[in-house]
């Protein structure tokens, strides 16, 4: 009788299918919920505090260990908590509208960010600044922010999302845990980097705060719309890529950062991408699978 159920418990953990490894909408470990949410937002603070530790050190490494560490920390749990594979979201599945999305979203936020700014005079291009070089200087910073970007994701929508999803957590507190967790999670680096923000920190604190929470609820719902942590990974990639390169040397030669930063906490990206925020979390949630012409090609996924 014992030898028989062994084998049947064997026969269950072998039966489930690459779709659940990679993809599925159950998730990770739903028995698991809450010792695993805790370890991986543990593991994930804890791993952050010694690569800002190192930085505040001088130890530029620091900075690769903060950058991974929710992939790393996902890791960890996975492996402790035995989740094993399953929720990572390998899949390139789900509706190609959330894959141009997720391309498209945060250039389109910070282009009407910056464009307001030109309109009433808070921001001034450089003199040397075409659409053409800011287009090739975030192509060639877009490999090394995809890397950055799957150290991140891998752990945000790769694993939590999920993790909470599969637990019955409503979409609605699912990205505010998400979004605070990700905050937080930005401390250690942010004090370890004096010239990461020019504002008050009483100013910067709840603004930033609104900025990582929009994005929380536009990536977050591009991981439980598709099934996939790749529109996330992308969209975080691009965004990332573009700001970065906008906030380099002589492209601005005058700006009103508090107000018109492309970056998330400055006021008007706040609210461009709270608007989005709002409107892609009330895309009505289908019941029934899209038409397979509405979804990706068998050839882009992973069978």
């Amino acid at each position: 009788m014992t030898r028989s159920f062994q084998e049947s418990r064997r026969e269950d953990a072998l039966s489930v299918s690459v779709a659940q490894l990679a993809g599925s909408d159950e998730g990770p470990g739903a028995l698991v919920m809450v010792p695993n949410v805790v370890r991986f937002i543990g593991a994930v603070i804890g791993i952050s505090l010694i690569g800002g530790g190192a930085l505040m050190a001088g130890i530029e490494v620091g900075g690769l260990v903060f950058a991974m560490s929710p992939l790393i920390a996902a890791i960890i749990v996975r492996v402790v908590g035995g989740d094993g594979l399953r929720g990572v979201g390998l899949n390139w599945t789900g509706r190609l509208g959330w894959y141009w999305l997720a391309i498209v979203i945060f250039p389109a936020a910070m282009s009407v960010t910056v464009g307001l700014g030109l309109l009433v005079d808070a921001v001034e291009l450089g003199k040397d600044v075409s659409f053409a070089s800011v287009g090739t200087a975030t192509l060639a910073a877009l490999v090394p922010r995809i890397v950055l970007a799957v150290g991140e994701e891998f752990g945000w929508r790769g694993y939590l999302t999920p993790l909470l999803h599969a637990n019955r957590v409503p979409p609605l507190a699912n990205h505010v845990i998400v979004g605070l967790t990700c905050t937080i999670w930005h401390v250690p680096f942010i004090l370890a980097s004096p010239t990461f923000t020019n504002q008050p920190l009483w100013v910067f604190a709840p603004l930033f705060t609104l900025g990582v929470m929009a994005m929380a609820f536009i990536l977050g719902e591009t991981r439980l719309r598709t099934r996939s942590v790749w529109p996330a990974v992308y969209a975080h990639a691009v965004g990332s890529a573009l700001c970065y390169t906008l906030l380099g040397e002589g492209v601005f030669a005058r700006i009103d950062s508090l107000w018109f930063s492309p970056r998330p906490e400055g006021i008007v990206m706040i609210i461009v991408t709270g608007v989005i925020a709002i409107l892609v979390f009330r895309v009505p949630r289908p019941a029934t699978p899209p038409p397979a012409s509405d979804q990706l090609p068998p050839f882009l996924s992973i069978p």
